[in-house]
């Protein structure tokens, strides 16, 4: 679930990235033993390539592309499905469309409450999931990957899939491959080929019914969140209560 260490050092030297591990590792945004150590075991991960293109102004999907790992990625850019596109649309923004529609004073008093946020957010990489999933996803991603369910489910609910994990599903949906590397943050919208406001368009031209809709899936979502963190918050309780 990263690159080649050999690549990754053609590549930075390339661009003209700083050849010592120091200042290398502080343009990539980490520190120089955890760079150290990467390119010792000789795979780099994928999120030291991107802190380094956005510090030098690169496209994050064109320089992944030039590694074996991921040279299809930029080939398969395309623009996000609708789904897609209101997948990232959050529980707050939903319901400041609905009470917006049911009272403009709503509207102009909440405005400011919208900030259309990149992902991760809560269940951003579920929601996508779910939005593109022709109904084997799951099932692929565990074989293709040798994943169980239980720790597949984990992954999902904490917005924890690898990149290489969230591409395939995207191959396995037919969407761009580009999608889930956003939904769970790994690129920005922007990097990933959203057109600016696509959230806020989408949203907008939502008929009411299936608003509504979008902010009840939300809700259930929230309520399942909450429940998950009461169980665990009980569960711990119980340990300390045992323990004395």
């Amino acid at each position: 679930m990263s690159v080649a260490a050999s690549a990754f050092k053609r590549w930075a030297l390339g661009v003209g990235l700083p050849d010592g591990t120091a200042p290398l590792a502080r343009v990539a945004g980490v520190n120089r033993t955890t760079l150290s150590a990467q390119l010792l075991r000789g795979r780099v991960r994928e999120s030291i390539v991107i802190e380094a293109c956005r510090s030098l102004g690169l496209s994050p999907v064109e320089a992944l592309s030039s590694f074996d790992e991921y040279d299809e990625l930029a080939a398969g850019v395309r623009p996000p499905l609708h789904v897609e596109v209101l997948s990232q649309v959050t529980l707050t923004d939903a319901l400041v469309e609905l009470l917006a529609r049911r009272d403009e004073g709503y509207g102009e008093l909440l405005r400011p409450v919208r900030e259309w946020q990149d992902p991760p957010q809560f269940d951003s990489v579920r929601n996508w999931l779910d939005a593109v999933d022709p109904g084997t996803i799951r099932q692929e991603l565990g074989d293709r990957f040798a994943i169980s369910p239980s720790n597949l489910a984990t992954a999902i609910t904490e917005n924890k899939l690898r990149p290489r994990q969230l591409v395939e599903a995207a191959r396995i949906a037919n969407t761009s491959l580009t999608s889930g590397l956003a939904a769970a943050g790994v690129l920005t919208l922007a990097e990933a080929g959203w057109p600016e406001g696509a959230r806020e368009n989408a949203l907008s031209r939502l008929r009411d019914v299936a608003l509504i809709e979008l902010v009840q899936a939300r809700l259930a979502g929230t309520h399942r969140g909450a429940r998950r963190r009461a169980a665990d918050q009980d569960a711990a309780r119980r340990i300390q209560d045992t323990l004395g």
